[in-house]
This record gives structure tokens, C-alpha cells and sequence, in this order.
């Protein structure tokens, strides 16, 4: 009931629709225990007499109440399934917001496949639950009461030797019970690792080309298959096992009512019409107890998807706005890392960082791989928290500011592109989708974008596969670029941004980033000397530490230095003046 309750407050004002949908489906149990009733009069008041003048009446009530029962069950389920959909709708959105705010740290720990599978498979289950499961679990409930009121009025010895089968149904379905919901349990968390499966190789559909590992991805893909099936086959054996039980039982209430009623008729305990009224009531019994197994087996499923759609709505979302908006009017770009620490765990990414970068300046970052530069970035916008000091921007420590604005007043390129299945203007405006087209025209001409959209066979319209596919990885970066200049924000940060362009483009786009109107606070991580050697500063990270801090000329006078090393290394040697 916990769960149902959960379940069903999201449907929210259409909550009644759902109330309505069972009293109606409860007052269609009553039209089908009325009905046969009638059939009784008929045997007893028309037929055994032999008054036939009262046939036809009757015919055409119960014709009426068949109509009537009809109606309402399509009512039913139009109510139900409307209710249902508003629930699932909610959810959808509420799991959906809730992956918006979670961080890379949640989905490093989180499979796609798994996310998916529970904001889809496992909510449709709580709308099978919801507009068919329970409504039927009601009517067998009612349908039973109704039935055994029906059959004591009539005959309560009768009725009590056909009741004392029914507990052993019951006693089947706890133990179906018990044993089936671990079962379906561990299916659908197999159904989560076959679509990540699916997912990866979706993704990286060019890596498993490019590696000819087709063969590999279908043998894990089989393997994961397999065990869905046998996961599901072992889950459907529980219920195979515990069902022909629940049939035989359901079968000897048969026998028993025929065999009962027939000799309570023969000793005129009963009459002929209500044998009639009890066989034609039978179902309201049978049904019941052969419905246990399916609801028990149905109930299970909705179950194990609750859990797993409260495991991720009950997730933590660990950088939230705070309560009070201490946000700036307006952001002028000074950023400062004050005394900066951050541990993953027991890994120490950044170990007491100072770095003050003035409104404007352009400051470059370079290090080896797993220095921690694209991590020093992140905390401006906080895509992650700091575990000691702190981050500010204009004198204002990133936590006091409120999110949207914070990010809104952050241009950033990423070192994985992603770009949307939509046009390249879309891709381009994504920050500012209401920029006029001189706008998006502008960032594209810095980004060196404009040089390869006239070969696209739409221009700007042109749509764009999934993730980029068919660009090339310097196209790509351009776009990504061009997207995050489109927003004219106080901050840029350009993460690796011209690493797969070369060098004519890369110096062509630095020049166009020179003179753009509005000078923005530019943090550029690179790994090539060339990317960074004009910056205002270069900054050198070494296992999360600052190593070295200067200026192109002030580093390499240091010639045990990384930055002199790389540079040499980059480019073959040094002039008589010590410059590449």
C-alpha cells in the first residue's frame, strides 16, 4: 500500500479519475452479480411454471444490464488509463529533472543503460500497474464479497463447503509470492545491463568499427541476452511451478458446486434456479483464485520498478542554488582560487591551488594528463564542489551564487564535443536559442566554422548526426567553440578547444578571439605551447599543484621547467634568443 500510494500521488488532480474509475468498477461487480439473478428467475419463475409470457421481459433486462455493465467498464478503463498516464508523465519528469541537477561524480557511478531502463521500462510498469493490475485486484476483491453475500443468502451450509477451498489459494499465493519477487528483481536489473550494452555500442559505434571488434561487442551482447532470457525463463519456471496448483484448486471448486449443488437439489434443499444462480456465479470464485497467480506475479514486477525509480528519485543532488541569491548584478570575470583542495575519495585531484585571474585577462593552463586542469575548471562553475577553500568569482565564492546564474554568465567548450542531433544554427545558438542570425554568423566566422558550412548541403540548416557524426574532430571542436561564443559571456573557458585543428586554423582562430569587441576572462587549457605562448599568464599543474606561473618568456628561462621542456619537445629547438 506504501507503494501504491506513492505510485498514485503523482497523479495529482487527476487522482480522481482514478477513485472514480474504481467505485465505477465496483459498481460494475454489482451489475455482474445481478445479472445471473435474473437468469434464476427465469428458471424458477418462467421456465419450471412454464409462464413464458414473462420471457421476453426478462430477456430484455438483462440485455439492459449487459449494455449497462459494458459502458461502464469502458468507462473504466478510460478513466484509469488517463490517470495512469498523468502518474507516469509526472515521473518521467521528475526523474528527468532530477538527472539535470546530478553531477558527473553520480553518472560516473551510474550506468546510461541502467538510468534509461529505469526512466522507461520500470515507469510503463507502474502504468501497467496502475491502469490495469489494480483495478483488477479491486474487482476480484468486491467480486468475491459479492459473490459469497449472494451465496449465503441463499444457502450458507452450501456456500461454506465451497469457501473452505478458497484458503489454500491463498496459502499458494504468499508462497508465490515470496519466491518470485527476488526473481523479477534481478531480471529487470539484467534488462539495465543489456541496454548499457546497447548504449555503448551506440556510442561508440565508430570505436568498434575502427577496431573491428563486431564480433567481441555480439558475444558480450549474447551474453548479457542470455541471461536476460534465463533470468526471465527462471522467474516464469517460480510461477509454472506454483500455477497448475492454483488451476487445480480453481478446477475442484467446480466439481465440488456441480457435485454439491445437484444433490442439494435432489433433496430439494435448493431449487433448480438457484443451482443455476450458483453455477452462473462460479466465475466470481474461480476468477479470483486464477487471477491470484497473475496479480501476485504482476504485483511483484511493479514492485521491483518502485524500488528502483525511488533508488534514483530519492538520489542526492549535491550542488543545489543556496537558499539566498548573493549573486552580482553583473559579472565582471575576476576569479580567484584561494588556497583550492578537492579529493575524489582517497584521491587528492587538487591539492591547495592559489590562483588569482584578473576581469579580461586571458590565462592559459597547461600540465601533464591527470594534472587536474579540467577539474580547476570545473569548480568556477561548480560542476563540482570544492573540499577545502574556496572558488570566487568577483569577489563572491561560487557557492553564494545562484546556479543558473552563475553558468548563465560561463562560456565553456568541453574536451568531449557533444553536439545535438539538430542543425548546425541549432548547435550554434544552442546557449542564446532567440540570437539573430548575424549573431550566430559572427561566433561562427571567430570559430572558423563559416570556412566549411557552404560545403554542407543545407548550410546552416544542415542537420547533424548524432554526437557530430560525419563531422570531422576539428570541425567539432569549431562548432563547440562557436557555440560558446555565441553567448557573450564575462567568462570563456576553452578546454583542449583547437587540439584536432591545425595550426593554420588554430592561429586564425586565436587572431579572431583577439579581436573580438568584448573581452572576456579567457581560460585556455591546451597541450600545445602554440595555444597558450600569448596568454596575459600560463599556469603549470603537476599531481593538482601549481608548479610553474609566468608569462611565455618568464618560463622559459627556466629550462628544468615543463613548460620549456614541452616547448623544445613541440618544436625542435630554440633560437640564440631562447625562443622556439
Amino acid at each position: 500500500m506504501k507503494m501504491i500510494r506513492w505510485a498514485t500521488r503523482w497523479m495529482g488532480k487527476h487522482r480522481w479519475k482514478l477513485i472514480t474509475s474504481i467505485i465505477l468498477n465496483v459498481f460494475g461487480v454489482v451489475l455482474m452479480t445481478y445479472e445471473p439473478y435474473i437468469f434464476k428467475d427465469i428458471v424458477d419463475d418462467v421456465l419450471m411454471p412454464m409462464q413464458f409470457e414473462r420471457l421476453v421481459p426478462m430477456l430484455l433486462k438483462a440485455l439492459g444490464i449487459g449494455v449497462l455493465f459494458v459502458s461502464v467498464r469502458y468507462l473504466v478503463n478510460v478513466l484509469a488509463e488517463q490517470a495512469s498516464q498523468e502518474a507516469v508523465r509526472n515521473i518521467k519528469s521528475a526523474l528527468f529533472h532530477k538527472l539535470l541537477g546530478q553531477t558527473s561524480e553520480f553518472y560516473r557511478l551510474n550506468t546510461g543503460g541502467d538510468l534509461i531502463n529505469k526512466c522507461s521500462g520500470d515507469v510503463e510498469m507502474i502504468a501497467r500497474f496502475l491502469n490495469w493490475i489494480l483495478p483488477h485486484a479491486i474487482e476480484c476483491v468486491f467480486m468475491l464479497l459479492f459473490a459469497l453475500t449472494v451465496f449465503m443468502s441463499i444457502n450458507w451450509k452450501y456456500t461454506l463447503i465451497l469457501l473452505a477451498i478458497t484458503p489454500l489459494t491463498a496459502v499458494v499465493a504468499t508462497k508465490l509470492s515470496r519466491t518470485v519477487r527476488p526473481a523479477f528483481r534481478a531480471a529487470r536489473q539484467q534488462l539495465s545491463e543489456l541496454n548499457t550494452v546497447v548504449q555503448e555500442n551506440i556510442s561508440g559505434n565508430r570505436v568498434v568499427k575502427a577496431f573491428v571488434r563486431e564480433n567481441y561487442e555480439m558475444d558480450k551482447f549474447q551474453v548479457q541476452n542470455q541471461k536476460y532470457k534465463d533470468l526471465n525463463i527462471h522467474a516464469n519456471n517460480l510461477w509454472l511451478k506454483y500455477g497448475p496448483v492454483i488451476e487445480s484448486i480453481s478446477s475442484l471448486l467446480t466439481v465440488v458446486n456441480l457435485t454439491v449443488g445437484g444433490i442439494l437439489v435432489c433433496v430439494n434443499s435448493i431449487t433448480l434456479g438457484e443451482l443455476t444462480l450458483f453455477l452462473s456465479l462460479a466465475w466470481a470464485l474461480n476468477e479470483p483464485m486464477n487471477m491470484v497467480g497473475m496479480l501476485v506475479n504482476s504485483h511483484q514486477r511493479f514492485i521491483a520498478s518502485v524500488e528502483k525509480i525511488q533508488d534514483l528519485y530519492n538520489s542526492d543532488i549535491t550542488i543545489l542554488s543556496p537558499e539566498e541569491d548573493h549573486s552580482p548584478e553583473k559579472v565582471e570575470g575576476a576569479i580567484e582560487f584561494r588556497d583550492v583542495s578537492l579529493n575524489y575519495g582517497a584521491t587528492k585531484v587538487l591539492d591547495h591551488v592559489d590562483l588569482d585571474i584578473r576581469p579580461g585577462e586571458t590565462v592559459g593552463i597547461m600540465g601533464p594528463t591527470g594534472s587536474g586542469k579540467t577539474t580547476l575548471i570545473n569548480l568556477i562553475g561548480r560542476f563540482a564542489d570544492v573540499s577545502g577553500g574556496q572558488v570566487l568569482v568577483d569577489g563572491v565564492d561560487v557557492r553564494e551564487y545562484n546556479l543558473q546564474k552563475l553558468r548563465g554568465n560561463i562560456g565553456m567548450t568541453m574536451q568531449d564535443v557533444f553536439l545535438f542531433s539538430d542543425t548546425l544554427e541549432s548547435n550554434i545558438a544552442y546557449g542564446v536559442p532567440d540570437a539573430p542570425m548575424e549573431v550566430i554568423e559572427q561566433a561562427a566566422k571567430a570559430a572558423d566554422v563559416s570556412s566549411f558550412v557552404s560545403e554542407m548541403s543545407d548550410g546552416y540548416d544542415t542537420i547533424i548526426g548524432e554526437r557530430g557524426t560525419g563531422l570531422s574532430g576539428g570541425q567539432k571542436q569549431r562548432i563547440s567553440l562557436a557555440r560558446a561564443l555565441a553567448v557573450h559571456t564575462p567568462i570563456l573557458i576553452l578546454d583542449d578547444t583547437t587540439s584536432a585543428v591545425d595550426m593554420e586554423t588554430e592561429q586564425y582562430i586565436q587572431e579572431q578571439l583577439r579581436k573580438l569587441p568584448e573581452k572576456a576572462t579567457t581560460i585556455i587549457i591546451a597541450q600545445r605551447v602554440s595555444s597558450v605562448m600569448h596568454a596575459d599568464k600560463i599556469v603549470i599543474l603537476d599531481k593538482g599543484r601549481i608548479t610553474e606561473q609566468g608569462t611565455h618568456y618568464e618560463l622559459m628561462q627556466n629550462p628544468d621547467g615543463y613548460y620549456y621542456k614541452t616547448c623544445v619537445l613541440q618544436h625542435g629547438g630554440l633560437t640564440e634568443g631562447g625562443e622556439a
